[in-house]
């Protein structure tokens, strides 16, 4: 009983000491029993003294990681150097009292002035820095420096998204239509080549293969730029986007330390059936997803330029279809004094469906004047048609405001004759924190007879008339909206958006919005919607929505069960009621399941389901009615293929970073579990952050082959469009487990050292006299170092591994 207790009691303080590492000086080795009184612990809490040089250490500012730096190593305890001019790129402002000091001069981090705290892992040769707040440079937040961001490596990428939707009705003939969405690319030496290239099979129309952009790039961090040649779109900031064929050199605004916010629309809506939701821009389809029934919300959308009415079209399983327009138009952003952001553009406009290419040169500019007070200017060369831009943005107590003007003419053609114009416009921006008030955009404008966009003059001079729904030449006025606000407390939260319009000359004016309202009490959800949208034959019209959704747990995982009822102007169109959720252990399973009841007593059912695999994902829905039935099946990710192989992800991506682990095998990566490295150790991550730190994490829950990680975090700071590489050194070592004894049958100390005949250290002495060690194979000789004090050892030869068996004498 007291040999038992005792034993307990040795792994309680080893496990004390392993944990608390922090807080222990020493340990004192009379507690245990035996020789083990005489064992040498300190390779469980002391760290190792890292031998003098100069290392690559990743320095740390508040556990910000801040980049890899060149440090030299004196002594590891209290004095590690780096160089004086590091302490910029780390954020940390001008410290030092004696400004005489040379800027490349080394110091000391334990010996830093203003309450600066110092301390270093040897495990993982990292510094962190405890700064105060007033010594930090919050210019820098967020930050790493450039020379840190990473190209990364060659290799070939592609995204996709495909899809296959079927309708039949019993009164019109079946419809059969595909959509695929190629996003590919090839990186070879900091140049990065993409192209995106869609495809729209309709067995009832027209089919083909649209190329959308294809271009060549590269990324300039001392600029701040990026270079794109080839086929692309505009930006927006200023001028309407366009899709054009050269050469557009330009500030790309993630690289800046506080990088400026895009705004990016969400498409609200509300669909009555498995419906297939279309999503067009600048006349070029950009995003086709099917939808389950009820109200739907896309946030996923990745716009062809900066700027341009998103048309959406929601076709019903039915034959129905709905469609509105988004407002999607860039209010210039405010910059900071004395920052800069430039565009330069020029080539040949290729508007889809336009007959005319005429060459063009478009220029803008922005600085930032003050904290109050920016100012913008731009303007666009072309054969026949001029324009030139003047703005300003200004910072007031109340909101952003930008106003500017623009001249624009359009020389005779031989199909239109002269025209000149101006246009006025009046954008506003702000959240209300005190109400919880988000204006994304509100923008007015007012262009005279004769104003034209230079798209508008492409489409006048090829004389067509096909994509004149889309353009909005000879408008006259316009607003268009966004409000989304949080009431507080219990009174929930309401958004209201959409656009108003009227022309010169007789097109009718267009009115279109939508205005909705959520809440919850006591986790049940509502919500309700009023919206004007226009149907199959373009006519305005209103529709009214209502639903419920009350959560509850199945087989503990959530269940909601859903209602929804829609009115048009007019008449009930719809109602439903459904079940959805997510399955599985890392809800990779998502489904819904529903019946409604349509206008005239029909009954449909409607069930869609989707499953996140490794490489995939996968998605499909069936509908069924007395007078129609539907099906699709679609499915979503990313492939990068390189010199170490093929790699699959289920997320459509930009910016990858291809895990390398060897011997790890299904470890999750930063807690995804549809995300894990394979029977090679690799897996591919397609959501990396460009410009900024992205933490990559391990979880070797079940390592494979007995590897081992060597830390299991690395951080990179990747380039736009890049494919990072990133190595996470693993012993691959086996592990031997084996009892031995001293000559007279004695137990060997506790937690004494092993090491071969080489002296390389292979592991420990454990509780009950068993060795532990790792090795690429069982030595012949184990050396056990039986006390600290002194160099006795003793060698155990040929051991025997069988713990059953005889027992392994060490002599």
């Amino acid at each position: 009983m007291n040999r038992r207790l005792i034993n307990k009691n040795e792994i309680l303080f080893l496990i004390l000491l392993i944990q608390h590492t922090a807080y222990a000086l020493s340990f004192n080795t009379g507690f245990l029993q035996g020789k083990s009184k005489n064992s040498d612990l300190s390779q469980f809490y002391k760290d190792s003294d890292v031998p003098p040089g100069v290392y690559e250490i990743d320095i740390y500012v508040n556990n910000e990681w801040k980049g890899n730096y060149k440090s030299k190593v004196v002594s590891s305890n209290n004095d590690i150097r780096i160089s004086k001019t590091d302490f910029d790129r780390l954020g940390i402002k001008d410290i030092w009292q004696d400004k005489k000091k040379k800027t490349g001069e080394l110091v000391n981090i334990y010996k830093l002035p203003n309450g600066i705290k110092s301390s270093f892992d040897s495990g993982q040769l990292r510094v962190n820095l405890i700064v105060p707040q007033e010594s930090l440079n919050t210019k820098w937040e967020g930050y790493v420096d450039p020379k840190f961001w990473q190209q990364g490596i060659p290799g070939y990428l592609l995204s996709y998204q495909a899809n296959y939707y079927h309708a039949a009705s019993h009164h019109q003939k079946s419809e059969d239509s595909a959509y695929i969405s190629l996003n590919s690319g090839f990186n070879l030496l900091g140049w990065q080549l993409r192209d995106n290239s869609v495809y729209n099979y309709s067995s009832a129309g027209k089919s083909q293969w649209r190329n959308n952009t294809r271009y060549v790039q590269r990324n300039f961090s001392s600029i701040d730029s990026q270079i794109r040649i080839g086929d692309s779109y505009t930006t927006s900031d200023l001028f309407d986007s366009y899709r054009f064929r050269g050469v557009s050199l330009g500030t790309d605004i993630r690289m800046f330390p506080d990088s400026l916010q895009g705004f990016a629309p969400v498409v609200h809506g509300v669909a009555q059936t498995n419906a297939l939701v279309k999503i067009i821009q600048n006349g070029v389809s950009i995003y086709q997803q099917s939808v389950s029934p009820g109200p739907f919300a896309i946030n996923d959308i990745l716009p062809t330029g900066s700027g341009g009415d998103l048309h959406v079209e929601v076709d019903e399983a039915d034959g129905r279809i709905q469609r509105f327009i988004v407002p999607y138009s860039s209010v210039p952003d405010m910059l900071k004094p004395g920052v800069n952001v430039y565009n330069l553009t020029m080539g040949q406009v290729r508007i889809p469906g336009a007959g005319s290419h005429p060459n063009f040169l478009q220029g803008t500019w922005r600085r930032g004047i003050s904290n109050l007070f920016t100012l913008y200017t731009g303007g666009i060369g072309s054969s026949h048609y001029h324009s030139a831009l003047i703005g300003t943005g200004l910072n007031l107590p109340f909101g952003a405001i930008s106003l500017d003007a623009t001249l624009a003419s359009q020389d005779s053609t031989r199909h239109q004759p002269k025209n000149t114009g101006q246009s006025y416009r009046l954008a506003f921006s702000k959240f209300i924190a005190s109400s919880g008030t988000n204006i994304a955009v509100a923008a007015y404008r007012y262009s005279t007879g004769g104003f034209l966009t230079l798209e508008d003059a492409v489409q006048r001079e090829s004389n067509d008339s096909k994509n004149m729904d889309y353009s909005t030449i000879n408008q006259k006025n316009s607003l268009n909206f966004n409000i989304n606000q949080n009431l507080g407390g219990a009174a929930g939260s309401f958004f209201f958006s959409g656009t108003l319009r009227n022309y010169w000359g007789n097109r009718k004016p267009s009115k279109e919005y939508q205005i909705g309202y959520s809440n919850t009490f006591h986790d049940i959800t509502y919500n309700t919607s009023v919206s004007r949208t226009r149907d199959n034959k373009y006519r305005e019209e209103m529709r009214y929505y209502a639903g419920l959704s009350i959560p509850f747990s199945l087989f503990e995982s959530p269940v909601y069960l859903t209602t929804n009822a829609t009115m048009d102007g007019k008449n009930y169109t719809n109602s439903d009621l459904g079940i959805s959720g997510t399955a599985g252990k890392s809800n990779e399973w998502n489904y819904n399941l529903d019946m409604a009841n349509n206008h005239g007593g029909g009954t449909t059912v409607n069930t869609n389901a989707s499953y996140r695999a490794n490489a995939s994902t996968l998605n499909a829905s069936y509908s069924q009615s007395s007078s129609f039935h539907q099906a699709g099946v679609g499915m979503t990710g990313s492939l990068v293929a390189w010199r170490g192989g093929l790699l699959f992800a289920n997320q459509m991506g930009d910016t990858y970073a291809i895990v390398d682990a060897p011997g790890i095998v299904n470890a999750t990566v930063n807690s995804d579990a549809t995300i894990m490295t394979n029977s090679q150790g690799k897996a591919l991550i397609p959501y990396m952050s460009p410009y900024r730190k992205n933490a990559l994490t391990l979880d070797t829950t079940n390592p494979g082959d007995g590897a081992q990680l060597v830390g299991n975090r690395k951080d990179i700071v990747p380039y736009s469009g890049s494919i990072n590489y990133v190595k996470f050194e693993t012993d691959q070592r086996k592990t031997f487990i084996f009892r031995a004894v001293e000559g007279s049958n004695t137990p060997l100390p506790f937690g004494t050292s092993v090491t071969n005949s080489r002296g390389d250290e292979l592991g420990y002495v454990g509780q009950g006299s068993i060795i532990f060690i790792r090795s690429n194979q069982l030595p012949e000789q184990v050396i056990v170092h039986l006390s600290s004090s002194s160099d006795r050892t003793c060698t155990v030869s040929h051991p025997g591994t069988e713990l059953s068996g005889n027992i392994n004498h060490c002599l």
